[in-house]
């Protein structure tokens, strides 16, 4: 049941009397009758002047009957560096019930990360609660961080539930009917809609042991300029892909026609080579942004966030693609009470990095020269990474302070499942490689079984015949010790692995200033200094880091300001200290063999 506009103009001062930020009341626990909810989202693009697009979300739950005092829902307060909606003060939540207004109260939970709305007396009956989504507001210093946030985009809204709708605590494997309603009557009559669970008007989730999460990890785009790719009128049937974005792709530093049938045919590939039977659409969105270039992937989808202005080549967005797609089938679930991520991470990221690259030379999308080269530019970025050296636990504790550290899980894990496909096919005389443990893994998330860190080793250490060794070469890699590679290691594919040095990743000043816009703590010496940056210099437009930190041969190239005047610098950033390194040579013949 949705609220009435005239019934929330009733309530609004009654209630938002009563919500007062910062209470701290013992929680109850929720109640395991809550089991429907229906979502609503009401874009609404005539607000006000100030706010041309908000998004109305309301949420209807079945008889929760929940004492005084209990948590009704919750909301993060920050998702990495990212903050989400926080329902106060002018903008605060309605709730209701059989009985009438239902008063809320806010715990605010600094410890968990966690924002609680508790009820002020028994609910009676089923509950609604109506708030207010309002776009963050961003500029140049805004720091680069995961891709949730609620953004106004050419008139358009886009965002991920995660950081706009509370949803209950609950248990593991609760079930939820979750239904998830578009409102388009305060849209324009062109207004287009789409998300991560389908582009119908309404969609019930089908996991209902997963419903919360499913809706957690949706994305959520609508607006008149949004548009499909293929168009609908081409795919009635909405098959397997589609791409969204807003407005037009003229001005785009990339062709996003021939982006979208690259991801295209190789998600169709994906899904065989991960024995996946399910026909559910992939969905790619696009996300124009003031800086940065890179993306995150969601339930079924991914984000893709660029930066018009800066340069980007065409496979640098396949590649990210692949990688983001490959996070549809092998993950590894965190340990209960883990919440840096920092057990499961090196996992996620890593086996996806893996796949993006071995996966489209498979198929065909890439040849042995690109594959080869793709690999080793993965390489370096491990060994050239000046946070190397740090554990999995600190590369956790200052991932979005440091974007060496950002990256280090996605090389690591790499070197991780390379030594371990190497040492899979000697124990097994080439019958297996990561692919079992892999696709067993996947298969236990499949059943809905545990499929966390203990269960990974246990499935190695069945597969290589010595459960130790198998804890060894985790704790090794997780303590950051993991630093060679056999030079047999890709001998399947006709290729060795070679000893050298590089150039460690120098960038010549605190890599906070790319967050600050403000060039602070110059290296003396350093090539950048070379070029004639400045402390104090305002950055105006740069590359982004990733690029130059996985691509050895490119130079950082700037635009910055000084007393007024801009002016160009290009430099290569990178320390005159060389540091072990590998890279890997073509053997000979090739051997398109993958386990």
């Amino acid at each position: 049941m949705l609220l009435k506009a005239s019934l929330l103009l009733v309530i609004s001062q009654a209630v938002s009397d009563s919500v007062q930020a910062g209470v701290r009341r013992l929680q109850q626990p929720l109640m395991p009758a809550l089991s429907s909810i229906e979502v609503t989202l009401t874009p609404d693009f005539n607000a006000t002047a100030s706010l041309p697009a908000v998004l109305d979300i309301s949420l209807s739950f079945s008889p929760p009957d929940l004492p005084v005092n209990a948590s009704l829902v919750e909301l993060p307060f920050a998702i990495g560096n990212v903050p989400c909606q926080t329902y106060d003060g002018t903008n605060p939540m309605f709730a209701v019930d059989d009985d009438g207004i239902l008063d809320l109260t806010i715990a605010d939970d600094r410890q968990h990360n966690l924002r609680r709305w508790l009820t002020s007396r028994p609910t009676v009956g089923a509950v609604r609660l109506s708030m207010i989504a309002v776009p963050r507001k961003i500029d140049i210093t805004t720091p680069i961080g995961p891709r949730i946030d609620l953004r106004e985009i050419d008139g358009g809204l886009l965002g991920s539930a995660s950081s706009m709708v509370p949803l209950p605590a609950t248990p593991p494997h609760h079930s939820y009917e979750i239904t998830v309603c578009w409102d388009l009557s305060k849209s324009p009559a062109n207004a287009s809609y789409a998300s991560s669970l389908g582009e119908d008007l309404c969609t019930e989730i089908a996991d209902r042991s997963q419903a919360i999460q499913a809706l957690q990890s949706s994305i959520f785009a609508v607006g008149p300029t949004l548009h499909r790719y293929p168009p609908s009128s081409q795919s009635p049937e909405k098959s397997q892909f589609g791409l969204f974005y807003f407005g037009t792709t003229a001005d785009d530093p990339f062709d996003v026609i021939k982006l979208a049938d690259y991801i295209q045919a190789l998600f169709i590939n994906m899904c065989g080579f991960f024995h996946d039977s399910d026909t559910r659409p992939y969905r790619v969105f696009l996300r124009p942004s003031l800086r940065g270039f890179g993306g995150q992937g969601f339930l079924n989808s991914f984000m893709l966030e660029y930066f018009p202005n800066v340069e980007v080549e065409q496979w640098e967005l396949e590649w990210l693609l692949a990688h983001e797609a490959t996070h549809n089938w092998p993950l590894m679930d965190s340990n209960p009470g883990q919440v840096t991520g920092a057990d499961n991470t090196w996992y996620n990221e890593g086996i996806a990095t893996y796949y993006q690259l071995f996966l489209p030379y498979r198929f065909g999308k890439t040849t042995k020269v690109e594959f080869v080269k793709q690999l080793n530019m993965n390489l370096q970025a491990y060994f050239t990474n000046p946070t190397i050296i740090m554990s999995n636990e600190e590369v956790a504790e200052q991932t979005w302070q440091k974007s060496a550290a950002q990256r280090l899980p996605y090389h690591r894990g790499l070197l991780y499942f390379l030594h371990l496909e190497d040492l899979m096919r000697q124990s097994s005389g080439g019958k297996l490689g990561i692919r079992s443990p892999v696709q067993q893994l996947l298969e236990r998330k499949r059943k809905e079984e545990a499929f966390d860190l203990s269960c990974w080793i246990s499935l190695v250490g069945t597969a290589i015949g010595n459960i130790t060794v198998a804890k060894e070469q985790y704790r090794d890699m997780a303590a950051g010790g993991f630093l060679n590679l056999p030079s047999s290691t890709l001998s399947h594919f006709d290729l060795r692995v070679v000893a050298t040095a590089q150039e460690r990743l120098e960038l010549g000043f605190d890599t906070a200033s790319l967050n600050s816009r403000v060039i602070s703590g110059i290296v003396l010496g350093s090539r950048a200094d070379e070029a004639g940056i400045k402390d104090g210099d305002a950055i105006v437009q740069t590359k982004s880091i990733w690029q130059v930190a996985d691509d050895i041969s490119r130079n950082m190239r700037m635009r910055l300001m000084r007393d007024g005047v801009a002016y160009d610098v290009s430099y290569w950033p990178r320390s005159r200290e060389k540091v072990p390194s590998v890279q890997v040579v073509d053997a000979g013949l090739v051997d398109n063999h993958i386990s």
